[in-house]
């Protein structure tokens, strides 16, 4: 090997370095590429962990899912219990069981049902396209909209629209 191709890989690889710093790695599926449309499936073991990454980071299904940060984009299939803790966070998932909100301006999308939801900020915005089972909402200028209504509200806040 040449001197100079030495030194040119020699400058190279700090920047090699500096850039493999900034990409995100999103653990999927090992059936299904990163950007493949998440399918349900019949066992909720995998440990799901969210980061305060950029980008979107998705998950396949979680028996429990805690997000915790800021201005996070997350996709999951099911999840048995998604707490989330932060401000302008959006999470896409296909069904959950238990969702719990702390914090202003997230935005929920939920393709299933929903059986219990608790929310203790502002300006969050849960959108079911199934059923929300019971909703404790304590906070204000929250948006709630359940394509097949929602059993249970109690809402102790202000100006929180309940659409069921």
């Amino acid at each position: 090997m040449t001197r100079r191709r030495t030194v040119s890989l020699l400058l190279a690889l700090p920047i090699v370095v500096a850039l493999a710093g900034c990409i995100t790695v999103v653990k999927a599926p090992a059936d299904q590429p990163s950007t493949a449309p998440l399918a349900p499936t019949s066992e909720s073991s995998e440990e799901c962990v969210a980061t305060a990454e950029s980008g979107v980071q998705r998950f396949g299904d979680c028996d429990e899912l805690v997000v915790e940060g800021a201005d996070l984009d997350i996709e999951v299939g099911t999840v048995g219990t998604l707490v989330v803790r932060g401000d302008r966070i959006e999470i896409d998932s296909l069904e959950v069981g238990s969702l719990s909100i702390s914090g202003q301006e997230n935005d929920i999308e939920i393709d299933g049902d929903l059986a219990t939801l608790e929310i203790a900020g502002d300006r969050n915005d849960v959108d079911a396209e199934g059923q929300i089972g019971v909703a404790v909402i304590n906070g204000n200028d929250n948006d709630i909209e359940a394509d097949r209504g929602v059993e249970v509200v109690t809402d102790n806040g202000s100006r929180n629209t309940i659409q069921r």
